[in-house]
């Protein structure tokens, strides 16, 4: 009996077997360490697929704001276009106005009639690069034309003259005389048969100073 628990002993002192039992526990650990690793990676995988919702999500919102932003500057833009053409657009109701204080005795105005243009700015070359224009020019022109009933036949001279001092029309060409007289007055005409009464015709232009619009 001796004999057999000494043997039994030895058994169970045996390095090789207590080695087995170290190295399975130590086999368990990394596999128990692997297991939460692994938890951890799922998790954080989890996390980052809510993530990448969530700022698909934004990103939807971002564009939609940015979207709304370029439109608002778009409108913004063109309300701002608006009103610059609004407060430096040729008025004619002004220039109508100033007529009606520039009556002559025996001058009497027939037609009046106006031109409007707008002409592109002229291409610039710099450094042997060609730069389209970026504006337009307004060109306003009024022609008046009428019949000058004064003996003398000066009539549409101070006519002309009254135009050309007319309070709207010298701070309108920054005052220089706009007026003149396009070409010469016509010859003398009777006002019907057989009446005594007689006229010439004359016209008168003014090309206002142009307008620059920039383009926006």
């Amino acid at each position: 009996m001796a004999e057999a628990q000494a043997l039994e002993e030895a058994r169970r002192r045996n390095p090789v077997k207590l080695g087995s039992w170290v190295a399975g526990f130590f086999v368990a650990l990394v596999g128990l360490f692997i297991m939460m690793k692994q938890l951890d990676i799922n998790y954080a995988k989890a996390v980052k697929a809510g993530l990448d919702e969530q700022w698909k999500a934004d990103e939807a919102k971002y564009t939609g704001v940015t979207n709304a932003e370029a439109s608002i500057a778009a409108l913004q833009g063109k309300i701002a276009a608006l009103d610059h053409l609004h407060t430096n657009r040729f008025l004619w109701g002004p220039v109508l106005n100033a007529l009606q204080y520039t009556v002559v005795d025996q001058v009497q105005v027939t037609h009046i009639w106006t031109l409007q243009t707008l002409d592109r700015e002229a291409p610039r070359t710099i450094a042997n690069k060609t730069i389209p224009g970026t504006a337009n020019f307004e060109k306003v022109r009024l022609s008046i034309a009428g019949k000058d009933y004064s003996p003398a036949t000066d009539g549409y001279k101070k006519y002309e003259d009254a135009l050309n001092h007319s309070p709207f029309f010298a701070k309108k060409m920054g005052g220089r005389e706009g007026f003149t007289i396009e070409g010469a007055p016509g010859p003398k005409l009777q006002e019907a048969p057989g009446s005594s009464r007689e006229y010439h015709v004359f016209t008168l232009t003014n090309q206002f100073p142009d307008i620059r619009r920039d383009d926006r």
